[in-house]
């Protein structure tokens, strides 16, 4: 339902003066550790351009993710489901010059609860150690806008370049804690208790890496903000005509520690490109697009490393296929995976598959 007023807006503008629309649904699934508790997803996006004369287009976006369960969730016994994350952006596009352009975009994600179960191992009074299942509640809302520029040749030779800059900010607001707790027997204990336990199990387990420390720091259940910048370029080399290969770079700067967020992939999900389980400090990404008349393929793999406490390195791989039916009709399918080491050296891995179709007249 708040998809609606924005879609009767992006509609009645784009049958305006419209430039082009696009729709891409993507199925997203992850293999959730202790420490990053996040189940498969879909979302479904929606992006119009609007030219509103030769030197300006007006840029609109919104887009709904939707949540499943994880499985501690489901042994847990825990029924609880999350609410729908939505983002809308708008921004406009300002093409100063023939080979210069700028642009700029506002976003804003409403506030939205998600539930996922988390595992723990536990040490009881009595010396004993267990599994335990711990519901996590987990509620955010994003703001934040970003600038951009870009420029390029606009010749006709073997070589032609362009590249980019911008700088994003972002701000979060996040409250986190543990609602319910079970233990493997089915035993319900309280956060409390389950704070007690897991201290003293890390306590015994001195050589475990940063044990704990996402759940801990849930179970303080203290509401923070996270403002950050991301600082990103890129370099494209269109080499005849038919080939491009690019190299972009994202580097982030944090004005708190990120490791104040317990579960930041909770945070993060429907609103941060890609699956990223923890703050990232930088990401690069080479990829290589080759068109042949009417189709083209993209292949692209990326690494990067998140802040240090937080987790460690990620990395991931993707081909996109694309066919232009018209020239104004076109459609692609997109499918990629990714590799992250979280802060307690547990390996998640993900995979995600997308398909969409863009119109322009």
């Amino acid at each position: 339902m708040r998809l609606r007023p924005f879609f009767i807006l992006l509609a009645a503008a784009a049958a305006a003066n419209a430039s082009s629309v696009r729709e891409e649904a993507s199925v997203n699934t992850i293999q959730p550790t202790g420490a990053n508790p996040r189940s498969s997803s879909f979302t479904d996006s929606l992006n119009g351009t609007i030219d509103l004369s030769s030197e300006w287009t007006l840029n609109l976006g919104g887009s709904l993710t939707l949540q499943g369960r994880t499985p501690a969730s489901q042994r847990g016994q825990f029924p609880e489901s999350g609410s729908v994350v939505t983002l809308f952006t708008a921004g406009a596009d300002w093409n100063l010059t023939e080979n210069l352009r700028l642009g700029t975009e506002a976003k804003v994600s409403p506030r939205s609860t998600q539930f996922a179960g988390t595992t723990a191992t536990v040490r009881q009074a009595n010396g004993t150690e267990t599994a335990a299942d711990a519901l996590v509640r987990s509620q955010t809302s994003q703001a934040g806008g970003t600038f951009n520029a870009s420029w390029e040749t606009t010749g006709n030779s073997a070589l032609e370049w362009s590249y980019g800059a911008g700088v994003e900010y972002s701000h979060y607001d996040v409250d986190q804690n543990v609602s319910r707790v079970r233990l493997a027997d089915g035993t319900t204990v309280t956060s409390a208790t389950l704070r007690q336990d897991t201290t003293a199990y890390c306590q015994a387990h001195p050589l475990i890496r940063n044990c704990g420390q996402a759940l801990l720091t849930a179970l303080r259940a203290t509401p923070v903000t996270l403002d950050s910048e991301r600082l990103s370029a890129n370099l494209t080399a269109t080499v005849f005509t038919n080939t491009d290969v690019t190299l972009s770079g994202d580097y982030y700067v944090y004005e708190q520690n990120p490791a104040q967020v317990g579960f930041f992939t909770l945070v993060a999900a429907g609103r941060a490109a890609g699956v990223p389980i923890a703050p990232l400090r930088y990401q690069v990404r080479p990829e290589v697009v080759e068109r042949f008349g009417d189709f083209s393929a993209k292949l692209w793999v990326e690494a990067g490393q998140y802040v240090a406490g937080t987790g460690q390195g990620t990395a991931g791989a993707g081909l996109k296929l694309q066919y232009k039916f018209t020239k104004t009709f076109r459609s692609w399918a997109e499918v990629s995976g990714q590799r992250d080491v979280d802060q307690s050296d547990q390996i998640s891995r993900s995979a995600a598959f997308a398909a969409g179709a863009a119109y322009r007249w």
